[in-house]
C-alpha cells in the first residue's frame, strides 16, 4: 500500500555511516520523496524502487542539511529516461523558488520540466498523477518556515452486496456506489450511503523534523482522531541534557517525540534526524520506549510497508 524507507536519519552534517535527512515513499508505482540531503541519491538507488519514477519532492524547510542533494539528484535523474512528458515537482516553504532558483544553476539544462509548489502550512493536496493519495501539511515551530507533512491513503466503507441486492440494484451498477456515485432504479434513485458500511480508516504516515512541541502537530498527528500508522520524527537529542547552551533548542528529544506519538495516536515510532553527536541513538532507546513502547531508532534505508488493517 504504502512503502516507506528512511534514506538518512542524520541531521546538521552527514557521518560516514549516517546520511543526512531523506525519506522515500512509493505508492502505486511511484515515488515521493521528503527532504533531500546531501547524497539521497545514492540511498535511492540502493533501495533500487526506480529512480526514474520520482515524480514528486515535499522539503520541510530550506535548511542546508535538508536540501544540498537537490541539484545531484536532479542531474541523476536526468540520465534515467525522463523527458518533457515526465514532470518532477518540489513542493515546501518560502524561500522555496529563491533558494531553488540558486542551487540549480549547477543544473541549468535539465531534460524534463521542474515544477514549484510554494505551501504555507494548511493545505491538503492530491498529485496529478494518482486521486488515491492525499498530501497535506502543517507549520511547526522552527527558526525558519518550516513543515511536517501527511500522506494518507482513504479507504472506502465496506460495501454492502446483501443490502444492494435488496435495494434492486443491478450489479452492473454496483462500482458506480462504491465510487461515490448515485444510481436509478426504476423510478427512484439509490445513493451510496444506501449500500456502504461506516467510514473506514486509511493509512497514514507523517514525518516531523526540526521542531519543538506544539498543540498544533499533536492534531495533526492525530489526524480528527484516526491518528497516523507511522510518525517518522526528528529526536535530534537523547535527552535535555544534550540541549544547546547557547541559542533555543529547535528541536525535539527523544522522550519529546514519543510524548507527540502517543499523544497523537500513533501506532508506531521512527525517530530520525539524530545530532551529529548522538553516536549510538539505539544505547538510548528506552528514554522513548517508557514513554511510547512502539518505537525504534531509525537509520539509513530502514523499511517498512504499511497496508490497511484486516477488518
Amino acid at each position: 500500500m504504502l512503502d516507506v524507507c528512511l534514506l538518512g536519519s542524520g541531521g546538521t552534517q552527514p557521518l560516514p555511516n549516517r546520511r543526512l535527512s531523506a525519506a522515500l515513499v512509493r505508492f502505486g508505482g511511484s515515488l515521493i520523496l521528503i527532504d533531500c540531503g546531501e547524497g539521497t541519491q545514492i540511498g535511492i538507488r540502493e533501495r533500487a524502487w526506480g529512480l526514474r519514477n520520482l515524480n514528486t519532492i515535499l522539503l520541510t524547510h530550506m535548511h542546508a542539511d535538508h536540501i544540498l542533494g537537490i541539484p545531484g539528484l536532479l542531474l541523476t535523474l536526468a540520465f534515467t529516461g525522463k523527458d518533457e512528458h515526465d514532470p518532477l515537482t518540489i513542493y515546501g516553504p518560502e524561500p522555496l523558488v529563491e533558494i531553488l532558483s540558486g542551487l540549480l544553476v549547477v543544473a541549468p539544462r535539465l531534460p524534463y520540466p521542474v515544477h514549484y509548489g510554494v505551501l504555507e502550512g494548511g493545505e491538503q493536496f492530491g498529485l496529478d498523477y494518482t486521486d488515491a493519495l492525499t498530501i497535506d501539511c502543517v507549520s511547526v515551530e522552527h527558526d525558519i518556515p518550516c513543515l511536517a507533512y501527511g500522506l494518507t491513503v482513504p479507504r472506502a466503507p465496506r460495501f454492502d452486496p446483501a443490502r444492494a441486492e435488496a435495494l434492486g440494484v443491478p450489479r452492473s451498477e454496483w462500482r458506480r456506489l462504491q465510487h461515490g456515485e448515485s444510481v436509478a432504479v426504476g423510478n427512484r434513485t439509490v445513493v451510496p450511503s444506501d449500500v456502504m458500511g461506516p467510514p473506514r480508516r486509511g493509512v497514514r504516515v507523517v514525518l516531523v523534523t526540526d521542531t519543538r512541541p506544539t498543540p498544533a502537530l499533536t492534531r495533526f498527528v492525530q489526524a480528527d482522531g484516526n491518528g497516523t500508522d507511522l510518525l517518522i520524527s526528528d529526536a535530534m537529542y537523547a535527552g535535555p541534557e544534550d540541549l544547546p547552551k547557547r541559542w533555543e533548542s529547535q528541536h525535539l528529544t527523544f522522550a519529546e517525540a514519543a510524548t507527540l506519538a502517543r499523544d497523537g495516536g500513533a501506532r508506531r515510532l521512527w525517530l530520525t534526524h539524530f545530532g551529529p553527536a548522538l553516536t549510538d541513538p539505539a544505547a538510548y532507546l528506552d528514554r522513548a520506549t517508557s514513554i511510547f513502547p512502539n518505537t525504534e531508532a531509525g537509520y539509513d534505508l530502514l523499511t517498512d510497508s504499511l497496508t490497511f488493517d484486516d477488518e
